[in-house]
């Protein structure tokens, strides 16, 4: 391919990934490469990578290069989580509503207002997951489709990336565990009787230019329900 869009480029690599040309783990081309192969400016293929990035299908090694990530372990995005999840698995949206950040999201995104997401993965009648997120309003003036019910197309930190030209990333990822909270046993459909059960979680801090942090998220796993606890 002589010539071509960042959209071209992402798309191939998202092809290559999906049908595991490129694996879990493997190296992606250099930037000179991929200039070379899709007709691009070295500042469209950066473009293109942290798309690639936000979207979950690649991660940075500090002075090694971009890799492709496992995609079973994603947990975040309705597009990924469709293309990872078990036949008959499915994404359920509860809201997205204008919230004051709790305390701990507070800690990373300041005081005030934010938006609030979220939504369970179901099979069948069982509920395996149930995750949220919270997003600075800046981040909405931008995506606003944060406010509405629905997935972002791809993901809000993917859209962000494209519209601002500032790359988001997951800073940190923390996995975690604690008894069963009143929201918890409300959003995963458990009873008061199971109120004793420890549920795992898994936290994760989103930052754009200049390491700002403009969202962080949190999902709950179902008591019994296998994690991948791979944090990196």
């Amino acid at each position: 391919m002589s010539t071509g869009t960042v959209a071209d480029m992402v798309d191939d690599l998202r092809r290559q990934i999906d049908s595991g040309a490129l694996k879990a783990d493997d190296k992606l081309p250099s930037t000179r490469a991929l200039m070379e192969t899709y007709g691009l400016s070295d500042n469209a293929v950066y473009r293109g990578v942290a798309l690639l990035k936000a979207e979950g299908y690649a991660y940075s090694r500090q002075g090694k290069g971009v890799f492709v990530r496992d995609r079973r372990a994603l947990i975040a995005g309705a597009r990924r989580i469709q293309g990872i999840t078990q036949a008959g698995e499915r994404i359920e949206w509860r809201h997205s509503i204008r919230t004051e950040a709790p305390a701990w999201v507070a800690e990373h995104l300041g005081t005030g207002e934010c938006v609030e997401r979220a939504r369970t993965v179901r099979r069948g009648d069982e509920i395996l997951q149930a995750s949220r997120s919270w997003v600075h309003l800046d981040v909405a003036t931008v995506v606003p489709e944060l406010d509405e019910p629905r997935p972002c197309n791809p993901t809000w930190q993917a859209v962000y990336t494209e519209r601002s030209g500032n790359p988001v990333e997951a800073a940190s990822k923390v996995a975690d565990a604690r008894i069963a909270t009143a929201d918890d046993l409300e959003a995963l459909g458990l009873g008061e009787e199971d109120k004793v059960h420890a549920v795992v979680l898994l936290r994760s801090v989103y930052v754009t230019t200049g390491d700002r942090v403009i969202g962080v998220g949190e999902g709950v796993y179902a008591p019994g329900h296998p994690v991948d606890l791979k944090t990196s």
